[in-house]
């Protein structure tokens, strides 16, 4: 069964939209994202080696891969935030922190964040995880070096390691964190000691092995190429649209692209369907696109065709 077109669609509920298309619920296959995982780690251990071999081609080619994975990984992430890993809540809790690690995103912080914003999404109120300056391209600044200032924070994702650094601070305090409650900053606590434990090892290691070691597996994959492929990868998603129409197909965008991007993306080219059903399982997203696609207001084929107008100003 097909959504009706846009001018119906709008004026029904996300409730009876659900209603509309439950046959698409289904149970959460744990064995999906574990081969996920899986394919993640592999291509991050292959990164790693091609990132310490001695010749140029070889360390570029890791640097890049790992960034790629580094970005990968926070979007496997998200899949787990929503519960939609593993059936098991300590092994899905578990996936998540450990994917957050490379890009300093700890598990609970987010999940809290980014269930308020599907919450929130459409009013004042709404806030996301990642701070970018000009979240929704709303911004009136057009000097000479405003902008371009503007893209470098958020490609460089300043503002999300520097909340960083400071809940990192926080967690060695033992303090709670601004805006949460007592058991959400006792599990940011939690994933900030697993990050800097892990973050130490990898400094130990380096400083016994190889002083470049951390910089070539970490650092400049991290700065260089999972940053700005991280923001790239979530400009789409709400960026100049209705953000204050609570109407998921106002304020959200859509871009139908190939399966290598869905693959490296985790579904997440599919921002319309996911805020429109949040549980559904990542795999039906596609379906879900289906029986949508003719009321999608924001919606593009490709990356490549979203980025092009970006520049072109449409």
């Amino acid at each position: 069964m097909t959504i009706p077109d846009s001018a119906t669609n709008r004026s029904l509920s996300r409730a009876e939209i659900r209603a509309t298309v439950k046959h698409l619920r289904t149970e959460v296959d744990g064995t999906v994202f574990l081969v996920k995982f899986a394919v993640f780690l592999v291509l991050t251990g292959l990164g790693g080696v091609l990132a310490m071999q001695s010749f140029l081609a070889a360390q570029i080619g890791g640097t890049i891969l790992l960034g790629l994975m580094f970005a990968h990984a926070a979007e496997l992430q998200h899949q787990t935030l929503h519960s939609l890993g593993l059936r098991n809540r300590a092994a899905n809790t578990a996936a998540g922190v450990a994917l957050g690690i490379p890009m300093l995103i700890s598990f609970a912080a987010y999940r809290a964040s980014h269930l308020r914003h599907h919450r929130d999404l459409g009013t004042p109120q709404n806030r996301e995880f990642f701070d970018y300056g000009d979240q929704y391209g709303s911004g009136t600044a057009r000097s000479r070096w405003a902008v371009p200032f503007s893209w470098l924070v958020r490609f460089s994702m300043f503002h999300h390691y520097l909340a960083f650094c400071r809940n990192e601070v926080r967690a060695l305090r033992g303090a709670d964190m601004e805006g949460e409650n007592a058991t959400t900053s006792r599990r940011i606590r939690r994933d900030h000691h697993v990050i800097l434990a892990v973050v130490a090892v990898l400094a130990a290691v380096s400083a016994v092995t190889d002083p470049l070691l951390i910089l070539r597996v970490w650092v400049i994959p991290l700065v260089l190429v999972a940053a700005p492929v991280h923001a790239a990868i979530e400009l789409p998603e709400h960026f100049r649209c209705e953000t204050l129409d609570q109407d998921p197909f106002a304020n959200t965008r859509t871009i139908r692209s190939n399966r290598l991007m869905m693959w490296f993306t985790n579904g997440n080219n599919f921002h319309v369907e996911h805020h429109l059903m949040p549980n559904l399982p990542i795999e039906r997203l596609p379906d879900l696109h289906a029986e949508v696609s003719d009321s999608l207001r924001y919606y593009h084929r490709s990356y490549v065709r979203y980025f092009r107008d970006l520049v072109k100003g449409r």
